[in-house]
């Protein structure tokens, strides 16, 4: 099979405070906006990312009699690379977004990161290469 990478598509409850926060606080650039058919498109550098309402999803799939999932470990984490972590720590946190952690060096991995979470409660990690 030969594919190449189309986008990242993230599933929410809370749509609007979702767009919201990718748009506004993370400031994506926003590409597609829909509040109807609960879809937005964003371009993180080189990348598409988008959120969809995680019903509308389940009902085009035909699973939407299943229960929604049970709360757990996180499923999945995005990680987007920035160029000065402290800086954007401090940016985030005057807008109210709570750091589930403090920034942290790993010089296994020769990285700085932070991990904070969306009003859908997903995890997002923040990292930053050490020179």
């Amino acid at each position: 099979m030969k594919v190449s990478f189309a986008c990242t598509r993230l599933l929410v409850n809370d749509w609007k405070a979702c767009l919201n926060f990718y748009k506004n606080v993370m400031e994506f650039e926003t590409l597609v906006e829909n509040e109807h058919e609960g879809y937005a498109e964003f371009k993180v550098a080189d990348m598409r990312f988008e959120l969809f309402r995680r019903q509308e999803m389940a009902q085009m799939i035909r699973n939407s009699h299943k229960p929604p999932l049970a709360e757990c470990q996180d499923p999945v984490a995005l990680i987007f690379t920035v160029h000065d972590l402290d800086e954007e720590c401090q940016r985030l946190q005057h807008q109210g977004v709570q750091l589930v952690t403090t920034p942290t060096s790993n010089p296994n991995y020769s990285i700085k990161t932070v991990y904070l979470r969306d009003p859908d409660k997903n995890l997002i990690g923040l990292f930053q290469p050490l020179a």
